[in-house]
């Protein structure tokens, strides 16, 4: 009885945890796959608070020109003073009287405003505005040039994800094939009309395409597990691309439209041009900071006192009574200083690495482009080659099939035919989904997007 109970436990704690580990399944289409992967990507996250934390900079860098003061005061005072002893000499008897007078109380309130200061002109304000808003649009085209990246990462994934379904029906037939193979095989040694070897020939082969159909299944889970990270899921979710077929389509651009497009518009061409904007700036701002003059216009201090008799007739009274204050025009002229010196030449090297960033980022965009055009251009002319070998292989495979059947044919010349026709059926499959992934690479080289993505 104990041991049906513990197998009934066992039984249960099997189910559970089964349960617990269960995949659950999502057919989503391209798009939808792009839709999620946009709204759950990390980097784009993290993106947002970079961008906002540039329009910080934005602001702190307009508040320089707002006037500041250093301290704003209020007080109030009771001064208090007790009776005194003095003496009198009494007019009437001519004796000295003494007497204690009464205690005396002063105070008042009084409110000050001390170094305020106003700006006139500094030139390193104005130029580091420049640059802080220059930074801000660095990171604005950065995050948009992430988007681009999400979208490709998802449409490779996506494709890649096809490709080792294809591929992995591609191996099913052939372990049909080969098992077929071998049961013949098998018939034939039976009955005298093949010899062991034709046998063992074909177990061998079987071994070999259920070996690869066993990496075939793997790679279809890593890849949907690629597929499901990108998407911003979990390991517990499994990806099924609900779209199979896609249209092989050519470039809408000729490669000069392509890169002269690129050069103008692409993210990372102009977030480098950016930086190397805000760089300009940042040396400007410390150039006149050194060779500039600032004006500032100053109120030392600002005073007001009310005496502990009198009323507060309201705020007009700050400026009809009792105030006092100074006003000063402050022109500065720095002479020398040695880190700002060298602040000036670290930021000129900055701007000129920068100018050498932009033109190398425009090399290696050309570069890229050209290589996904040629790309392009290899995988089309593979994929006519390879649907022609497929139908030769077929054609081929069907022939040694008959000869082998008509005794004309060995049968090592139909296993090579046979290996000769899934290989070429692989080839085929792996070149049009590499004609996919190459088309979304040049379509994030160009900083387009296809389909319903939104920017």
């Amino acid at each position: 009885m104990m041991r049906m109970v513990g197998c009934f436990f066992y039984i249960i704690c099997v189910l559970f945890v089964s349960r617990a580990h269960a995949q659950t399944e999502m057919k989503l289409t391209l798009q939808e796959c792009i839709k999620m992967a946009l709204a759950n990507n990390t980097t784009i996250e993290l993106g947002k608070y970079t961008v906002a934390l540039s329009e910080v900079q934005v602001d702190n860098a307009r508040n320089r020109f707002l006037p500041n003061s250093s301290s704003l005061s209020w007080g109030i005072s009771r001064n208090v003073r007790g009776p005194s002893e003095r003496s009198i000499v009494d007019e009437t008897t001519g004796a000295i009287i003494d007497l204690v007078g009464d205690e005396s109380i002063s105070g008042g309130q009084n409110v000050g405003v001390g170094g305020l200061s106003i700006p006139i002109y500094d030139g390193s304000i104005i130029a580091n505005l420049s640059a802080s808003k220059k930074r801000l649009r660095q990171q604005q085209i950065t995050q948009i040039g992430g988007r681009f990246d999400v979208v490709f990462s998802v449409k490779q994934n996506y494709f890649q994800v096809l490709q080792a379904m294809k591929l992995l029906e591609v191996q099913q037939e052939r372990v049909g094939v080969s098992e077929e193979s071998l049961r013949r095989a098998e018939t034939l040694y039976e009955i005298g009309s093949a010899a062991i070897l034709q046998v063992a020939e074909a177990k061998a082969t079987l071994a070999n395409t259920k070996a690869t159909l066993i990496q075939r299944e793997n790679d279809v889970l890593i890849a949907r597990s690629n597929l499901g990270y990108a998407l911003g899921l979990g390991t517990d979710v499994d990806v099924i691309p609900s779209e199979e077929e896609f249209a092989l389509e050519q470039p809408d651009y000729t490669y000069d439209e392509a890169l002269k497009m690129a050069l103008a518009e692409h993210p990372d061409i102009l977030s480098t041009k950016y930086g190397m904007l805000a760089s300009k700036d940042d040396y400007r701002a410390t150039k006149y900071s050194l060779f500039h003059p600032t004006v500032r216009l100053g109120v030392g201090s600002y005073g007001w006192s009310i005496g502990k008799d009198e009323n507060f007739g309201g705020i007009e009274d700050f400026f009809l009574k009792n105030y006092s204050y100074n006003v000063s025009l402050n022109v500065s002229m720095p002479i020398f200083n040695f880190n700002t010196t060298n602040n000036l030449k670290q930021q000129k090297l900055t701007y000129l690495r920068g100018q050498v960033q932009l033109d190398q980022a425009k090399r290696q965009k050309a570069l890229k482009i050209k290589l996904r055009y040629l790309n392009l251009e290899r995988f089309r002319r593979q994929m006519e080659a390879q649907e022609i070998a497929v139908e030769a292989q077929e054609e081929n495979f069907k022939l040694q099939e008959e000869k082998y059947n008509f005794g004309g044919g060995t049968f090592l010349e139909r296993l090579t035919a046979q290996r000769d026709l899934f290989d070429a059926r692989n080839n085929l499959v792996q070149v049009k989904y590499n004609y996919l992934i190459q088309m979304a690479q040049l379509e994030n080289e160009l900083g387009i997007s296809s389909g319903n993505d939104e920017k």
